[in-house]
Parts: C-alpha cells; structure tokens; sequence
C-alpha cells in the first residue's frame, strides 16, 4: 500500500488539475484562448476518480491502526475522528455535489465553490494543517490551489486544445497571470516548508529522504521558469512565424510540471524532519545518499559545503544545460529536446550539490 501511494496522490492531483483547469478557462472569453472541446464524461470520471484516489491514504491508515477483527471500528474512528477521514468525508460529499453540478450542467460558480471546498479538505488533511490549523489549513490550500490552477490552464490548452489559434490573445493574459500564480507558488511553498523544516535545519534535512525531495523539487522549479520565459515572452517574437508552433513548447513545461507534481507526491508518503538527528535515528538516512557519498551516514551530524573538483564541474555542467534549453528555442529544435536538457540540468544540479557537501 505504501509504495503505490505516492502515485495515487500524483493522479489525484492531475485530476484536481484537470478540473481547476476546466473551471478557470470557463471564465475565459472564446476570443482570449484556444479552442478547447471537453466532453462531460470525462469531468464526471474525474470527480469519480478523485473520490477513490483520495480514499486510499485513508484506508492505509485504517489498515495500521486495525487490529484483527476490528477493521470495521477502527474504520469508523479514523473517519470519525482523525483529520485524514473527516476531510475525505467532506471532501467527498462536496465531490459528489460538484458532480451532480457537472452532470446537469450547472452553473461555474457553483462548479468553482464545490471544488473550492474540496480543495480545502485537502488542505485540513495537510500535515501543516495537523500542526498549525488555521494557517496550515489556509497555506497549504492556497498553495494547492494556485499549483493545480497553473498545471491546469496549460493541459487544457496544450494538450487539449484544437490548434493554436487566438494564442498571442491567450498570453496576453496567462504571462501575468502565471506571474502571479508564481509568486503566490513561491511564498506559500516556503511557508509550508517552514512547518516542517527550520531554516537552520535545510541543509541537514538533505540526509533525509524528506529533504532529499524537497531539494529535487526546488532545483525543478528552476527549467520551469526557463520554460515559462520561453512560453510567456519569448514566443510572443516568435509568434510572427507561421512555422512556430507553441503549443509543443507550453507540453514540455507541463512535463516538467508534472514531474514537481510526483514529487510532492512522494513527499506527502515521508516522515518530515522536524528533528533531523532524531529522524535520522529512528527512521534512516536516504539509502542512496550513502551509495552516491560512499559512507555510512550517523546522527549526529551536521551538513557543510564543502565544494570539490567533481561538485563545481558537475554544477557548472548543468548551467550550461539550463542555457541550452533557451538555445534550444532560438535554434529551433524540438521542444522535448529541451525538455532533456532540463532533466539533465536536475541531475546535475542534484549531483553537484551532493557532492559539495561534507558531513559531519
């Protein structure tokens, strides 16, 4: 159960995207976006799977509290009485409202309040909500929101969408409007962050896999904004040619979206390192961090920079990667070459870091 956890979070969260999406660019004007075509069988399915897919973290955690005999009760308390089943309940009630929405064809607004309030029932299932209710509450729905709004509008416009006709019309709007989202992205991220992991404690969070994840997710942000330049500004000059096609370009960074999206995923599965030196005792370093290192890692400990040959070149590689990616654009090559520019960038990136720090 615990393995296939992160990827049900993962399809939930496409799922969520999907829908947040759908919602968004209803308020759209058919003159400011691409002509975009969603059948209503696939909004109900959505809903449908968000409802299971969610339920699943529910259930391991029934299953680990369950003794023989007991797993009808010990259900019932979990969604009675923890905040993972009570914000399943409510969630899916509001799930099954905003299908009976969809299915008659209801109004926006209605549609946008029901996932609105299924976004929240992520949010009181957060572990920040489990600390801080309120404002981990309202951080982590708001982060969630604005992921799910940003990933969203582009699988609906790039993946969806039936040509690339009103697209400078299109930008006009969503480059501000992903400004925005980033920003809120970025202050919200790091306020959760903060939750679960002191400032002194980011560096030595990277033994763990916790921090080992939070680390992969921050270097990803990185060729994201190189897409999103390429996507926001960039293709406005190159609009001009009737040759450039964007919409390829706008579907690599949602790969690389999605990639973030897999990761917060796994995140959600990890023990957070409130303590890292007790962490590290009770649950372990991450295993591949002591192959990529060659030594055993104990508690306690403390992480410095340390950087050597193999660390800078490594470094200095993936920058050159993350201008290729712009290159790229210029020379016209395929978008998803770019795109292995970028993953080749988050390698190294990841592997110079490693191999510039020094544990003690």
């Amino acid at each position: 159960m615990q393995q296939i956890i992160p990827i049900t979070q993962y399809v939930s969260y496409m799922l969520f995207s999907y829908l947040v999406g759908y919602i968004v660019l209803q308020y759209v004007p058919e003159s400011m976006k691409p002509s975009i075509k969603i059948s209503k069988a696939s909004l109900l399915l959505a809903v449908l799977g968000i409802i299971i897919l969610t339920f699943l973290p529910v259930v391991e955690v029934i299953l680990f509290f369950s003794t023989e005999g007991l797993f009808s009760l010990t259900a019932y308390s979990i969604l009675t009485e923890f905040q993972v089943g009570i914000a399943w309940l409510y969630g899916s009630f509001f799930a099954v409202l905003l299908w009976m929405t969809i299915y008659v064809s209801g109004s926006k607004y209605l549609q946008s309040i029901f996932l609105l309030l299924m976004i929240l029932s992520v949010g009181y299932s957060s572990h920040a909500s489990t600390l801080n209710l309120w404002s981990g509450l309202f951080s982590h729905s708001l982060h969630f929101l604005v992921v799910t709004m940003w990933v969203g509008v582009l699988i609906h416009v790039s993946w969806i969408a039936k040509g690339n006709e009103n697209w400078s019309n299109f930008l006009k709007w969503f480059t501000p409007f992903t400004i925005g989202l980033f920003l809120i992205t970025t202050i919200s991220g790091i306020f959760l962050m903060l939750f679960v992991v002191q400032p002194g404690d980011y560096f030595n969070s990277w033994v763990l896999p916790y921090g080992q994840m939070i680390l992969l997710k921050h270097i990803s942000i990185i060729p994201i904004l190189a897409f999103a330049l390429i996507n926001g500004f960039l293709a406005k000059k190159a609009g001009q040619d009737p040759h450039f096609n964007p919409i390829k370009w706008v579907q690599a960074e949602t790969l690389i979206l999605m990639l973030v999206f897999f990761i917060t995923g796994v995140l959600g599965t990890l023990p957070p390192p409130h303590q890292v030196n007790a962490t590290v005792i009770q649950e372990g370093p991450a295993f591949w961090l002591e192959s990529i290192l060659n030594y055993e890692i104990v508690a306690p400990l403390t992480v410095q920079f340390s950087p050597a040959f193999e660390g800078i070149s490594l470094l200095f590689i993936a920058f050159i990667f993350l201008g290729m990616i712009i290159l790229s654009f210029y020379k016209r090559l395929s978008p998803f070459i770019a795109l292995g520019f970028a993953l080749t960038f988050i390698v190294a990136t990841y592997l110079g870091l490693m191999f510039s720090i020094l544990i003690k």
